[in-house]
């Protein structure tokens, strides 16, 4: 196997180049090729991280939208957290069958990161294995990473996360009963059940795209804490589904956020509320079908692999 070392919270734009230069190494050979990756993530296991891009279930998707053929997912606990290099490369070296290495040029490994990919090409050559270290794509004079996509993700930016992941930002989520409030207002919403690992945007209100009964449809919402009436003490995502009807409880599906519409905003009543919410959902609707829509080779693969993975599920149910 020609495997792509990483931490891999979720796959941008950076690592997909990976993923091409490990396919281009694996295809003269005829040997599979695909990611190597742990779980926990490890900046969740150090502490460092209190929530991630993507749940497995999301990079699941993500890995059959982007078209990897494998991804090896490795226990990452207290005995690998204190190896050192060598010692992580022989515990790589037994649980992969490794035929070659593909990493980002910035690489690091083993016991407070003191391995590089010098070091890590000496074990490959040793092993008689190929090694490929690749200097990290940028966007805008700026390397992506997942820490940059996390920072505009955090601070409501998912226009420009989306340049960097190479696809929208999006949560996979189940519906739950809310308050019921939006149908009070004419605009009923579904709430949305978020796992508690999840990094979400900023507060605000989004645009967004959802894949409903297997259909894309447009929608507007609000992640926050209702500030209007002030009877919400936690974080709530409410999405409006434009042109849908029906009951959608116990309902499970990506949302992609396309566009931040405006931050939280405390009106003086419901009245001044609803007339906000008649703007945001035209901006919404305008957002997807002039943006979203356009794209349809994206909406259609990412479609594709939503379902993919669905139908994966229920086979593994029965």
């Amino acid at each position: 196997m020609i495997a792509v070392l990483g931490a891999f919270d979720g796959f941008h734009r950076g690592h997909a180049l990976l993923f091409e230069r490990a396919k281009a190494l694996a295809k003269p050979r005829e040997l599979e090729w695909g990611a190597v990756t742990f779980d926990p993530h490890p900046g969740v296991f150090l502490g460092n991280l209190d929530a991630t891009l993507f749940t497995f279930r999301e990079r699941e998707l993500i890995q059959i939208f982007l078209g990897i053929p494998r991804v090896v997912t490795l226990e990452f606990d207290d005995d690998l957290v204190h190896s050192p290099p060598s010692l992580f490369w022989e515990f790589l070296s037994l649980n992969v069958d490794i035929d070659g290495v593909v990493v980002g040029r910035d690489f690091r490994f083993g016991y407070r990161r003191t391995g590089d990919v010098t070091l890590l090409e000496h074990y490959c050559r040793e092993a008689g294995v190929d090694f490929l270290a690749v200097d990290p794509l940028e966007h805008f004079g700026t390397k992506i990473s997942s820490t940059a996509v996390r920072e505009l993700v955090s601070s409501g930016e998912c226009g420009l996360a989306a340049k960097k992941l190479g696809y929208p930002y999006f949560v996979w989520a189940e519906i739950e009963h809310g308050l019921g409030r939006g149908k009070e207002l004419g605009y009923p919403t579904a709430n949305l059940s978020v796992p508690s690992r999840k990094l979400l945007p900023a507060n605000g209100v989004y645009a967004v795209a959802l894949i409903v009964k297997g259909q894309w449809k447009a929608g507007a919402l609000s992640l926050g804490d209702n500030p209007t009436f002030d009877d919400v003490q936690d974080r709530r995502a409410e999405v409006f589904i434009l042109d849908y009807e029906g009951d959608l409880y116990g309902e499970s599906f990506p949302v992609l956020f396309l566009f931040r519409l405006r931050p939280q905003v405390q009106f003086k009543n419901a009245e001044q509320l609803v007339l906000q919410i008649d703007a945001d959902v035209k901006r919404a609707h305008d957002t997807f079908r002039h943006g979203f829509k356009a794209n349809s080779a994206l909406h259609a693969a990412f479609k594709t692999a939503y379902l993919k993975v669905l139908a994966k599920g229920k086979e593994q149910a029965s």
